[in-house]
């Protein structure tokens, strides 16, 4: 072999190897570039020796900046939330300190530039150093404002169930303490209390698969009245009649509500409508001029009069329902069967969809 065909070959080796590298390279960089777009991060580059900063497409929508905008570290940092600049600028200074490992790393609320929408980003960054001296940082910056909106809700959530405890809680303790007073006996007591903390339970049980947002006031009718006369909730239409608007009831309002058509119903198959096959109740509800009104009209009964002693059922229908509400309420005993009607700010409700 001549030497001509020696450097030949050895020419075309090393095309092939730079071939290689390059081939090698172009998979690397399309592989960051993957996982870059799998976590949906956006890549930045502040050079700290010329000011200039480099801001990929992700990181100018997180930013609000259209693909012509200028970029500069002054845009960069003038759409921070005011409430995390300070602390911002102490991480960034830790960064820049040759003293320090030289990594960036912090979450903080962005306003979009030009959307003007807030958003929550994680930012990691490396610093590079010559000498003693930052001269670049390289860094990342991803969308959490989904995480941090689940997070805001937990603790919502968590402060809400403590508030809500210590009030149930003493509903409870009011509860026991009341049936206790009015039982006749220890199994009475047993039974009437068991039964209030189930009612208690099923508006409960509404409330958390809502995520706490509320309740609907037909499905709480519907569990109330169904526990009550040990029925299926789609028979509770045979006993009553049910009117009104899909509306959602706030926490407060679904318990209050939820104990007083418990105590109606109980004492409705005790004493009243549906204590006789021909009895029947009408229920409705609407919003009108700021307010929530319910009435409970019992119809096909024994004639009642005003009971001579007032228990905690009756209490609660009449009087502690409406306080808890900043409402009113009214009960009375015509010849045709029970009315108690309640009237509450419409604030509790809400109208759905």
């Amino acid at each position: 072999m001549t030497d001509a065909d020696l450097l030949r070959d050895r020419g075309v080796s090393e095309t092939k190897r730079a071939c290689e590298a390059i081939s090698d390279q172009a998979l690397a960089l399309e592989r960051m570039r993957l996982a870059l777009d799998a976590g949906r991060t956006g890549v930045w580059d502040w050079n700290l020796v010329t000011g200039e900063v480099h801001l990929d497409s992700r990181v100018r929508q997180l930013w609000g900046l259209a693909e012509d905008d200028p970029a500069s570290f002054e845009v960069f940092r003038g759409a921070l939330h005011p409430q995390d600049r300070s602390r911002s600028k102490e991480t960034v200074g830790l960064a820049l300190d040759p003293g320090h490992d030289g990594h960036y790393e912090i979450e903080y609320r962005v306003i979009g530039v030009n959307d003007k929408i807030e958003r929550w980003v994680s930012i990691r960054g490396r610093t590079f150093f010559e000498d003693g001296r930052a001269v670049r940082i390289l860094g990342t910056a991803r969308d959490i404002t989904e995480r941090k909106t689940r997070e805001q809700h937990v603790r919502v959530l968590l402060r809400e169930l403590v508030h809500r405890s210590k009030n149930l809680l003493a509903v409870v303790q009011a509860m026991s303490r009341q049936t206790a007073a009015q039982a006749v006996s220890v199994e009475e007591f047993q039974r009437k209390f068991s039964a209030r903390l189930q009612a208690l339970s099923m508006a409960y049980d509404l409330l958390v698969s809502q995520d706490w947002r509320g309740a609907s006031m037909h499905d709480l009718v519907r569990a109330q009245m169904a526990y009550c006369l040990d029925v299926d909730k789609d028979s509770v239409g045979e006993h009553a009649k049910i009117e009104g608007p899909k509306i959602m009831l706030k926490p407060e309002a679904a318990q209050n509500i939820g104990l007083a058509l418990h105590e109606l119903a109980t004492n409705a198959l005790s004493y009243g409508a549906l204590s006789r096959p021909e009895g029947r109740i009408s229920l409705k509800w609407g919003l009108a001029d700021g307010r929530l009104t319910i009435e409970w009209r019992e119809s096909g009964g024994p004639a009642l009069a005003t009971p001579p002693r007032e228990g905690f059922g009756h209490k609660v229908i009449k009087r502690l329902v409406a306080m808890a509400l900043e409402g009113e309420a009214t009960l009375s005993f015509p010849p045709d069967g029970l009315i108690w009607s309640l009237s509450i700010p419409a604030s509790y409700a809400m109208l759905r969809d």
